[in-house]
C-alpha cells in the first residue's frame, strides 16, 4: 500500500516568493531529494494553479513516502520533536497551508512506474471530493471504472485516485491528466463527446457531498512535467 503527502502551500503574498519558493525548493528537490527533518518523501510534483481555477497564490506539493504505513510510523516515531527543522527554513517564504495523507488505489503508477514509462501530465485537474464517510472506497473503485472505460482515447485519463486518511473514509483526491487546457476545455465545452466522461459525471454526482476541482500545473523540476 503506497502512502502520500499531499501539502496545500500559502507562499508570502509580495512579487517573487512563490518563484523563490520554487526555485530552492527545486535545487532540494535535485540535490538532496527533500529537507533534512521532513517526511522522506520522493517529489512526483509540485503544483501550481492555472490563474482564474482556483486560490491564487497557492502550490501543491505531491509527494511519495518510502516503505508505505511502515515508514510513515517509522519516520514520526523517530522524529519526535513538535517542529521539524524544515519550518525554520521555510518561514519566511510561507504565510501557512495544510497537509494530507494519502493512500493510493492499485491504478495508480508509483513515482518509480512514473519515472520508467516516462508518464507525462502538463496539465492536471485536481479535484477534492467529499463523500458521506465509509464510501470512499467504493467511489475510488468506480474512478477504476471510468479510467478503464477512458484507456487513452482520448488523449486524456485519470493519472491518480487517493483516499485522504483520517477523514473516515469521506474524502478522495482523483488526478486527471490532460495534454493541454484546450482538451481540457473541450470536456466542458462539449461533454457529448467524450460520453464515457460524461457519464461518469453524471454518475459520480448522486454520490458526492462536496466537490472542488483546480486546474494546475507542474513545475518544470516536476518528474510530470
Amino acid at each position: 500500500m503506497h502512502v502520500y503527502l499531499h501539502e496545500t502551500i500559502d507562499p508570502v503574498r509580495e512579487p517573487g516568493s512563490a518563484e523563490r519558493y520554487l526555485e530552492e525548493l527545486g535545487e532540494i528537490v535535485k540535490t538532496e531529494g527533500n529537507a533534512k527533518g521532513s517526511a522522506g518523501g520522493r517529489c512526483i510534483a509540485n503544483w501550481v494553479p492555472v490563474f482564474l481555477t482556483g486560490t491564487w497564490p497557492q502550490i501543491l506539493g505531491f509527494w511519495q513516502m518510502p516503505d508505505g504505513w511502515d515508514g510513515f510510523a517509522d519516520h514520526f516515531d523517530t522524529h519526535p520533536e513538535l517542529y521539524h527543522e524544515p519550518m525554520d527554513r521555510w518561514f519566511g517564504e510561507r504565510t501557512g497551508g495544510s497537509d494530507r495523507v494519502l493512500v493510493g488505489t492499485d491504478y495508480t503508477p508509483t513515482l518509480d512506474e512514473i519515472l520508467a514509462k516516462e508518464v507525462r501530465a502538463p496539465v492536471v485537474l485536481h479535484e477534492t471530493v467529499r463523500l458521506q464517510p465509509g464510501t470512499a472506497p467504493r467511489y475510488l473503485d468506480l474512478v477504476g471504472d471510468v479510467k478503464s472505460a477512458l484507456d487513452d482515447r482520448y488523449g486524456f485519463g485519470v493519472l491518480g485516485g487517493f483516499e485522504v486518511a483520517f477523514r473516515n473514509r469521506s474524502e478522495v483526491i482523483v488526478l486527471w491528466s490532460f495534454p493541454d487546457v484546450r482538451t481540457l476545455a473541450r470536456t466542458q465545452s462539449a461533454p457529448d463527446d467524450f460520453p464515457e466522461l460524461r457519464d461518469w459525471r453524471e454518475q459520480s454526482a448522486l454520490l458526492e457531498t462536496a466537490h472542488t476541482g483546480v486546474v494546475v500545473r507542474p513545475t518544470s523540476w516536476s518528474p510530470l512535467r
